[in-house]
């Protein structure tokens, strides 16, 4: 494993046993030109999602396993924390996120002023569940702050190191890495990805979760904005 990778690839993975090694795969078909560590975050699998993991000969690999489930963000927390590398990839474990989209991710935040890079799943296969709280966010987001972008909660992104490391993730702030990145003076730039509809697995997002986001978002702006207008950091 190189001492210093260009890339530290991050992947939450709860409940994803038959999507890790077909996502190892792909990884490994679309960076071979790249030095990169591939760190595997199992947030406390009931599933063999961990024994999936440990079975896959890939020298580049590095497993945290939790041994109590804490929730995505701790996850990418503890992933963000242990990466090397110049840039640092987060993306989901279940196959919707496509491999083969990092490069040009890569090679626009290395040619480009850019602090973070994400992708928009212009065609996207999720259930509205999911679907229009995204759009509602970013409505707000969108008209509530500077950062415009379509697609915010894309797990799909590329960052520098000291961007990501910046970022807050507890809880479920995962969902608001680009506007906190935003907060902290980040250049963003959007660019179009593909998403795959889910084949393995089950989707980990319900109606619980919907307000719960936008509260999140409506408390996360409230902050920012309270910050500054009484001359406090954001």
């Amino acid at each position: 494993m190189p001492s210093n990778p260009l890339l530290s690839i991050v992947i939450p993975v709860f409940n994803e046993q038959f999507n890790v090694r077909p996502l190892v795969d792909a990884i490994e078909n679309h960076l071979s030109e790249y030095t990169y560590e591939l760190i595997f975050i199992d947030d406390c699998s009931t599933d063999n999602s961990l024994q999936s993991i440990q079975s896959i000969s890939n020298p580049n690999l590095i497993l945290i396993a939790f041994d109590q489930n804490k929730g995505q963000s701790s996850a990418l927390s503890a992933g963000i924390q242990r990466s090397r590398g110049t840039y640092i990839v987060t993306m989901d474990g279940d196959l919707q996120n496509d491999p083969k989209d990092i490069p040009k991710m890569v090679s626009l935040i290395q040619n480009g002023n850019w602090d973070m890079v994400i992708g928009v799943r212009e065609n996207r296969h999720d259930s509205v569940l999911k679907t229009l709280p995204s759009k509602i966010a970013n409505y707000i987001i969108r008209k509530t702050t500077r950062l415009q972008v379509s697609d915010s909660g894309c797990a799909l992104k590329v960052m520098t190191s000291k961007t990501a490391k910046n970022i807050p993730l507890y809880d479920e702030l995962h969902r608001f890495m680009a506007l906190h990145a935003h907060f902290d003076g980040a250049r963003i730039k959007e660019i179009p990805i593909i998403h795959h509809p889910r084949i393995y697995g089950v989707s980990k997002y319900g109606l619980e979760r919907t307000f719960k986001v936008l509260k999140d978002l409506v408390s996360i702006i409230f902050k920012h904005k309270y910050s500054k207008f009484n001359g406090v950091g954001a």
